[in-house]
């Protein structure tokens, strides 16, 4: 058997201190400034991150919808809108049914899935769906004398309607029918022509079609007289003042070809009661007859932007009426005619220059990327990105975004970057917006024309 080797005895405590190694103090202290710097830096950008990287907020995420001007979550409009390009312009609406020797005042109502969004506080009226616009849809009080007008009609019997343009439509009946609440042909767009129902409770409803026949414009006379800028007109109890008309070009969602004409008026109340803007007509006429009706997106961005919804006894109010118009349009002087009241044969007409717009304009385009609500649920964010596809700087100003609601205005509490932008030529710039969060279920962003709807809000 071998003999067991030496065993290496242990080391000595003495020994084991060489492997230590020693930190100089002078490393220890930049080392505990080095962390110090490194937490100072991690709470400044977590501070900062909603304003440096807004793309990826926090909160609870809503949904974002960009919907068609005028057909928004809000209270039914005066007037509805149509689309060129994406730039909203005003389509006349219905202010009277003429029926068996009877005429009903007008009144646009919202209906959803076969419910007629009827107020109760209106009686003696006729409903008109809103929306309906080639084939016209009104419907009735349910009431015995209603019923017996439906029910008296017969094949060939005119019906009239008056257009807030001054316009006249004459139908002529085509048959009697009884219709269901829901049934979606009720609404079908495909012809011209016109459905009135009786707005009784049940699955049947008593109806009548009626082909279209004929439209009557109201075209005032060739020789009546015209007024320059800066003459008031008198027209009933409103005196009238157009300040300018003036074209711009590369406004946001003006279709090729096109530009905005604006004309800026001042109007008085000389009466003893309010005028209400939403029953103005004011059309453009072009040299070669070709009429235009206004369009409420672009007032805003008129001298004067819209007029109030009231005008009271003995005010004044400034407003600006925009129009879409082709940049050649026959000019080279344009005629503007305003009148109170669709139904009043007053009318006043001005001659207004026209001009082409220089070159060299800015042209926004706007897409909402994401919107949640933070802070508790308190504070309603929205990211955007907004580009200039224009040849000028597009600058952003607080008057060209907006919040609304059924529960009114919103108020903007912060911007970032802040306001006002100024976006080069072809250039994009993320922002975000923060607004105090509206007490509605849905709101409406409208930054520089563009209209996005926000859903999924806790009331």
């Amino acid at each position: 058997m071998e003999e067991p080797g030496p065993v290496s005895p242990a080391p000595s405590p003495s020994r084991r201190k060489r492997y230590i190694a020693r930190i100089p103090p002078v490393a220890l202290w930049l080392g505990g400034i080095g962390v110090a710097i490194l937490l100072i830096t991690l709470v400044t950008l977590l501070a900062l991150r909603p304003v440096l990287f807004p793309r990826h907020p926090g909160g609870i995420p809503l949904s974002v919808t960009r919907i068609i001007p005028g057909l928004s979550p809000l209270p039914v409009p005066a007037a509805p809108v149509a689309e060129i390009g994406n730039t909203q312009v005003s389509l006349p609406v219905p202010i009277s049914l003429e029926v068996g020797g009877r005429t009903f005042p007008v009144q646009s109502v919202r209906v959803e899935e076969g419910i007629w969004n009827v107020p109760e506080s209106d009686t003696g009226v006729a409903f008109w769906a809103y929306g309906t616009v080639i084939h016209y849809v009104l419907g009735l009080e349910p009431t015995d004398e209603n019923r017996a007008l439906v029910d008296g009609l017969r094949e060939g019997d005119e019906i009239g309607l008056r257009l807030s343009s001054g316009a006249r439509l004459t139908f002529r009946v085509v048959q009697q029918k009884t219709v269901t609440p829901d049934d979606p042909s009720l609404f079908s767009q495909s012809r011209p022509g016109l459905t009135m129902v009786v707005l009784d409770e049940g699955e049947g409803r008593l109806a009548v079609e009626a082909g279209f026949q004929e439209l009557i414009e109201p075209t005032p006379p060739a020789g009546s007289p015209t007024a320059g800028s800066g003459q008031p007109v008198q027209v009933g109890t409103a005196r009238v003042t157009v300040a300018e008309g003036h074209a711009e070009r590369g406004l946001p969602d003006l279709p090729a070809g096109t530009v905005a004409y604006f004309v800026e008026v001042t109007v008085e109340n000389d009466g003893t009661v309010s005028l209400f803007p939403r029953d103005f007509v004011a059309e453009l006429l072009d040299g070669d007859g070709n009429r235009y009706l206004p369009s409420p997106s672009l007032a805003g961005r008129g001298r004067y932007g819209s007029l109030p919804e009231e005008i009271p006894a003995g005010g004044t109010a400034e407003g600006t009426f925009a129009y879409v118009v082709p940049e050649a349009i026959a000019g080279p002087a344009l005629t503007w005619v305003f009148s109170p009241q669709a139904a009043s044969e007053l009318r006043a007409r001005f001659s207004l220059p026209y001009t082409p717009p220089p070159a060299g304009m800015a042209e926004a385009e706007v897409e909402v990327t994401q919107a949640f609500l933070g802070e508790g649920g308190q504070v309603l964010h929205v990211v955007a990105r907004v580009r200039n596809r224009g040849t000028a700087v597009l600058r952003v100003t607080e008057r060209e975004i907006a919040l609304s609601s059924r529960a009114g205005p919103g108020e903007l509490q912060v911007a970032a970057p802040p306001l006002p932008w100024e976006i080069g030529a072809g250039e994009e710039r993320e922002v975000e917006l923060q607004f105090a969060r509206p007490r509605a279920s849905s709101c409406v962003v409208t930054i520089l024309g563009y209209v996005f709807e926000i859903s999924g809000l806790p009331e």
